[in-house]
């Protein structure tokens, strides 16, 4: 399947699947610090960061400038959360962690480059 963004009315339907393979990190937020006496001290604060990497190669240009449109216009970079339904058409509430403006032109009107969503719902 190929990934699609949805907030209210607005939706960015990309022409392209995404590549693989597709990262799912998830990170356990924790404070730590050391003592004078040199032993560790962690806090948990009992919260888990997931996210998902897609990597695009070749991607249109008109899939790129929607994707750029879409980060400055709709959702305002992180600013909004909106519905993401992934390779597999699950969906999931993210918000955008990185820039699509980011992107390399790899040759004529195509682009590359990796898209960091964070799941928040």
């Amino acid at each position: 399947m190929k990934p699609r963004f949805v907030l209210g009315a607005q939706q960015l339907q990309f022409s392209k699947g995404i590549r693989y393979p597709v990262n799912k990190p998830a990170e356990r937020l924790q404070a730590v610090s050391r003592s004078a006496g040199g032993s560790t001290r962690t806090e948990d604060l009992g919260i888990t960061i997931r996210s998902r990497i897609l990597r695009f190669k070749n991607l249109p240009v008109a899939d790129w400038l929607a994707l750029c449109d879409w980060y400055d216009n709709i959702v305002y970079g992180a600013g909004l959360e909106f519905t993401f339904y992934d390779e597999t058409g699950e969906s999931m509430l993210v918000i955008m962690r990185s820039n699509p403006a980011d992107f390399s032109e790899t040759s004529y009107q195509r682009y590359a480059g990796e898209l960091e969503l964070e799941v928040v719902g």
